[in-house]
């Protein structure tokens, strides 16, 4: 039987060594697992922390370890993480507790050797944690931020240079916190306070959130699957920057609608309670496993109004012209690694350039799709410059016949306009609910 700390370790070894992703590989392991709830929870928190934290860690361990993190053997340097991640923060498990467990952990992957390097370390980390010392702020800010609050260099020194330093300490500190779970209320079911209602007598605590009629901050809940108003399909886990999509687009009872990079879901049968089952929604993506997601979700919701189609957003033609159009372009992701941790890891400088051009791919198919009159949303989850702005320049650029629909008006009804730039909504992530996010709104002129 595997504890939490096995199952923790395994789950850090195969994100930091083989790029998997966190939310994947947890629902596998725990799944696969018979731990209790408090147990998973555990798990949980040691996985997101130790991939979150992990260039701070680092730090730690090449601090007092004669030998480097980048010279260790991999399952060496996870468990150190995993260890070391319990020790600097979190205050409920002792020191001496975290290094003894996991190193009997370690001893399922490691040699004699190798454990006996994990334990020494982690006894002296324990016992000398505060001696610590991390780059000066003033002297060397880049350095400071990026071990501190544990990024990539190329990250913090964008970040820097763009917002400045203390604002990068900000997006930082928003970023590494661990989100809240934020859902959408099915409206075509029942209100808001209904679900709210029914959350509380489930034992869960909820909240409405103002930004849109829709959201509720859910907490203090065993599992969402385990939630009887989720399986009465009576809300959709949707994040609250990404709810905001539906409210620009605006589609109604009689539109046409085509989403071109689909799945899981989220905007697509949004955009069906927003259209009231009615009209048509054609949902595309490139895996069929994913539309079948969408269909899951869609049967659930009471959703009746969305088509799925497998294929390229690329190349897809439709028969029909669409009304409206969203290309929620896949993107680095970097305004959502509170979510997942291990974007900051696994994106590098050079993949902003080909994500940027395979939006632009995404966009001229749109342009093709699109009715005279119509109007066609970008979003994405990042706030990267080369990936929003730049692509609706260069877009606007090469398709004269469109134009940008200045969102002064969707901006102060959603309460973003100091979000509001040239006329695009860029969000930066905040200590809330919001999450870094881009929309723009374009019309095709007939």
């Amino acid at each position: 039987m595997s504890n939490a700390r096995e199952l923790a370790l395994k789950a850090i070894y195969r994100i930091n060594e083989e790029g998997a992703f966190s939310n994947l590989v947890l629902n596998e392991l725990l799944n696969k697992s018979n731990l209790d709830q408090r147990d998973k929870a555990l798990t949980t928190q040691l996985v997101y922390g130790s991939i979150r934290y992990r260039n701070s860690l680092d730090w730690v361990i090449n601090h007092f370890s004669t030998r480097k993190v980048k010279k260790m053997t991999p399952w060496v340097r996870n468990a150190l993480r995993l260890g070391v991640y319990q020790i600097d923060y979190l205050d409920k498990i002792p020191a001496p507790v975290a290094a003894n467990e996991t190193v009997e952990v370690a001893k399922e992957y490691c040699n004699r050797g190798a454990v006996k390097f994990i334990n020494g370390n982690l006894r002296n980390i324990a016992q000398n944690i505060d001696s610590v010392e991390y780059p000066d702020l003033e002297e060397n800010p880049v350095q400071h931020i990026r071990h501190c609050y544990s990024y990539p260099q190329w990250i913090v020194q964008r970040w820097v240079k763009r917002y400045g330093r203390e604002e990068t300490i900000e997006i930082c500190q928003n970023l590494n916190q661990i989100p809240p779970t934020v859902v959408r209320t099915n409206t075509l079911k029942l209100t808001r306070e209904e679900l709210i209602s029914n959350l509380e007598q489930e034992g869960a605590e909820a909240e409405a959130i103002t930004k849109v009629g829709e959201a509720v901050n859910l907490s203090n809940y065993n599992s969402i699957a385990s939630l009887k108003s989720f399986q009465r399909g009576e809300f959709f886990v949707q994040g609250l920057s990404s709810m905001l999509v539906a409210h620009v687009l605006e589609p109604t009872a009689h539109d046409l609608v085509i989403d071109l990079c689909a799945a899981p879901g989220g905007k697509s049968t949004h955009f069906a309670q927003v259209m009231n089952n009615q009209g048509q929604i054609n949902a595309v993506d490139l895996h069929q496993q994913k539309l079948d997601l969408i269909q899951e979700n869609c049967d659930r919701l009471g959703i009746e109004n969305i088509d799925t189609y497998c294929g390229d957003g690329r190349e897809i033609t439709f028969e029909q012209q669409a009304n409206k159009i969203l290309v929620d372009a896949p993107c680095s992701g970097l305004g959502i690694i509170g979510k997942k941790p291990e974007i900051r890891w696994q994106k590098k400088p050079q993949d902003l350039q080909q994500l940027q051009e395979l939006q632009l791919e995404l966009l001229t198919n749109a342009a093709g799709l699109l009715q005279d009159g119509g109007e066609l949303v970008y979003s994405t989850c990042t706030f990267t410059p080369e990936e929003n702005q730049a692509v609706i320049e260069k877009f606007l650029a090469e398709f004269p016949q469109f134009s940008l629909v200045d969102l002064e008006t969707e901006a102060q009804n959603l309460e973003l306009t100091d979000y509001l730039n040239d006329g695009m909504i860029q969000i930066l992530p905040d200590n809330k609910f919001l999450e870094g996010f881009f929309i723009a709104k374009l019309v095709k002129i007939s």
